[in-house]
């Protein structure tokens, strides 16, 4: 059996990595743009924050349009939209502007996430499905990892503004790769027969999709389980985008870290969390018989990753810095193990694949509701006590409360009719 489809994984892995780097690009250049701008940490934590409203205000119809127009095709023109508002943050003028081209980078990238697990559903059987969507979103953590300290050469080498135009021309590359390339399954050319019908036949854990061309986002809201991939969602990412946004800045300030020097440790948690994050889903994947796929008990193993990211609880009480690297570490590397398992834990309950994409965009709507605070909060709660500590412990309480969501209602059939022999099945398991 040849594993062709590896090189959409790879792509995927690229368009996560480009996506992260773009990301943490304001976080390591936040200091010299707020010198140059006269930003508070508030106004510092809006403008961290603030690629995030489009980027949730645009999830769910981001959604519907990969239900629409497919992954394939909504992955590249959203690459292209959001580099070109990377390049344009590095060509703005007045804190306004460069709010309205980190609005851009929002709208470009809120399809993201959905595409990458719904390229996963497409192109993967159910046995590697969490591996992959791991592999795939190694490359957010590898994107931060290699990102940081590479923009902070950057903006030491020649300035931030130079910084956000070259990461921001790289998207475009991958654009072209990716239109060359790749379309679905049944129609990519270079796929040999074999692999694809190996590919189809084992998407659905030996479930008939129903004839119902899916119920749509009012259907899956009525759904128990959705709400509890929404909440446990939300309380992992709250966590990534703490430390994303604000641990070069803290390293910066509360440990009087360089620049160069926090691009440096802040690479140490996420290139941990890439390794993690791929061998604790594997293990994952070994564990799901066909029957425990329809059960959901995928859920464990999130409730599990959430238990372990509430470890930032501990980050106030230590002082050395070493110590606060391997606390940030367990933190990050668990609330990108978590993500990964959710997604694979949609495609598990999921019912229609009509409705992978709206209930991909679900999922990551509830990360992003929740994460979108994380950086304003912060801020605020840094302004207010002149310190971090109340930041991470709020973080890793939340941690634990998404723990409790994800074991309570992590459960049942997402899509199928209530009352249909799938969605009693599964409420059973």
């Amino acid at each position: 059996m040849t594993r062709r489809r590896y090189w959409v994984f790879f792509l995927l892995f690229l368009f996560n990595a480009i996506a992260y780097v773009d990301r943490v690009n304001m976080s390591v250049a936040g200091k010299p743009i707020a010198h140059e701008f006269g930003l508070s940490p508030i106004a510092l934590g809006y403008l961290f924050s603030s690629f995030l409203w489009a980027y949730v205000l645009m999830m769910l119809p981001g959604g519907r349009l990969i239900d629409r127009w497919g992954t394939h095709l909504v992955a590249s023109v959203a690459a292209a939209v959001w580099s070109a508002a990377q390049m344009g943050t590095g060509m703005v003028g007045s804190f306004a502007t460069m709010l309205a081209a980190r609005l851009g980078l929002g709208i470009g990238e809120a399809p993201f996430a959905p595409v990458s697990y719904g390229s996963v559903r497409s192109w993967s059987p159910y046995t590697e499905r969490g591996t992959a969507i791991a592999a795939i979103s190694a490359g957010s953590t590898l994107g931060l990892a290699f990102g940081a300290p590479a923009v902070a050469w950057l903006i030491e080498a020649l300035s931030w503004r130079w910084s956000f135009i070259i990461t921001g021309a790289v998207g475009f590359v991958w654009v072209l790769a990716w239109l060359a390339l790749v379309s679905t399954p049944e129609q990519t050319r270079w796929l040999p027969q074999a692999e694809r019908e190996h590919i189809l036949a084992g998407r659905d854990a030996g479930i008939e999709p129903p004839s119902h061309g899916g119920v749509g986002y009012l259907g899956l809201a009525r759904c128990p389980a959705m709400w509890g991939l929404f909440i446990s969602q939300g309380c992992l990412v709250y966590t990534a985008y703490l430390y994303i946004s604000w641990l070069p800045n803290y390293l910066q300030t509360a440990r009087h870290v360089s620049i160069l020097g926090s691009g440096f440790y802040t690479a140490i948690p996420f290139l941990v969390a890439s390794a993690v994050n791929i061998v604790a889903n594997w293990i994952g994947d070994r564990l799901m018989s066909a029957e425990a796929v329809r059960a959901g008990n995928r859920r464990y193993l999130v409730a599990l990753c959430l238990i372990l990211t509430a470890s930032g609880l501990l980050i106030p009480l230590v002082h050395s810095l070493a110590a606060v690297i391997v606390l940030v570490t367990i933190a990050v590397s668990f609330a990108s193990v978590g993500p990964a398992a959710n997604g694979a834990l949609v495609s598990d309950l999921l019912r229609s694949p009509a409705d992978a994409g709206r209930a991909f965009a679900f999922l990551v709507l509830g990360g992003n509701t929740f994460g979108l605070l994380a950086p304003i909060v912060t801020g605020y709660v840094v302004a207010a006590t002149g310190s971090f500590d109340a930041a991470f412990v709020a973080a890793g309480a939340l941690a634990l409360i998404g723990a409790v969501a994800a074991l309570a209602l992590a459960r049942g059939t997402l899509g199928a009719p209530a009352g249909s022999a799938p969605a009693r099945a599964r409420l059973a398991g």
